[in-house]
C-alpha cells in the first residue's frame, strides 16, 4: 500500500439541533444547532485542528452546515455544502411524530419486507438516499487532498458505511451514530479501510454526548 498517497477521510454527524428529541421525523427538515450541539461541533474541530487544513463537505441542511463551519474554523480548512449529504427525504411525514410511522401497520410492513426500497409517502427510499449519497461519496475520493472532513446525518453516514463494508438489507438499520460522532477511513490503492466508528471519546463531559435521536 502507497502511504504516501492515502487519504483520510473523517465522518462527522452534525450536532444535536433543535429538531432532536422531539420525536419527530426531521429528515430534509431544517433546524439550528442547540447550544450542545454547538459544543459538540467545537470538540469536533478540536479533535480535527491538529490534522490541518483541509476540505470540510457538508450536508446543506443548517445543522449539518454550523458544525461543518465550526470544525474548519478550528482546523482552517474550507466549508463545501453539497445537498447530497442530507439525511433521507420523510416526504409527507416531515416533522411528523414518530407515533405516525410506528402506528401505520401497512408502512411498517413494507420496510420490513424491502428495508432499502420502501419510503415515506411523498419521500424517498433508503436505496434512493444511498445512490446519490454514493455519488458524493464517490467524487471525494477524487478529491486531491489527503485528508478530507464530511459532516452529514446519521442516515448518509450509515450508508456510507454499508456501501464500504457491504451490509446486506436485513443489517442496515444495526448501524448507528451519536450526534458528533467521529468515524474515519483511510482510503489508498483503490482500497477503502475503516479505521473507527462513532467515536465520541472527544465528548465526554459535553451534556448530551450519547444522544442519538
Amino acid at each position: 500500500m502507497n502511504h504516501e498517497s492515502a487519504k483520510t477521510i473523517y465522518l462527522v454527524r452534525h450536532g444535536h439541533s433543535t429538531g432532536n428529541g422531539l420525536g419527530c421525523l426531521i429528515g430534509w427538515t431544517d433546524h439550528p444547532l442547540t447550544e450542545v450541539g454547538r459544543a459538540q461541533a467545537a470538540a469536533v474541530g478540536m479533535r480535527l485542528a491538529g490534522v490541518g487544513p483541509m476540505p470540510v463537505y457538508c450536508s446543506d441542511l443548517a445543522r449539518a452546515c454550523t458544525t461543518a463551519e465550526l470544525i474548519a474554523a478550528a482546523g482552517g480548512g474550507t466549508v463545501i455544502p453539497d445537498a447530497r449529504w442530507r439525511e433521507v427525504h420523510c416526504g409527507d411525514y416531515e416533522g411528523a411524530p414518530w407515533s405516525v410511522f410506528s402506528d401505520d401497520a401497512a408502512l411498517k410492513a413494507r420496510f420490513a419486507d424491502d428495508p432499502l426500497g420502501a419510503c415515506m409517502p411523498g419521500g424517498e427510499s433508503v436505496a434512493q438516499m444511498r445512490a446519490r449519497v454514493t455519488a458524493a461519496f464517490t467524487a471525494l475520493l477524487a478529491d486531491p487532498a489527503p485528508h478530507v472532513a464530511v459532516v452529514a446525518h446519521d442516515g448518509p453516514i450509515r450508508a456510507v458505511l454499508a456501501h464500504v463494508l457491504q451490509i446486506p438489507p436485513a443489517r442496515y438499520w444495526a448501524l448507528t451514530t451519536h450526534h458528533g460522532g467521529l468515524t474515519v477511513l483511510r482510503y489508498a490503492d483503490d482500497w477503502l479501510n475503516v479505521l473507527s466508528v462513532n467515536d465520541t471519546s472527544h465528548l465526554i463531559g459535553i451534556e448530551g454526548e450519547l444522544t442519538t435521536t
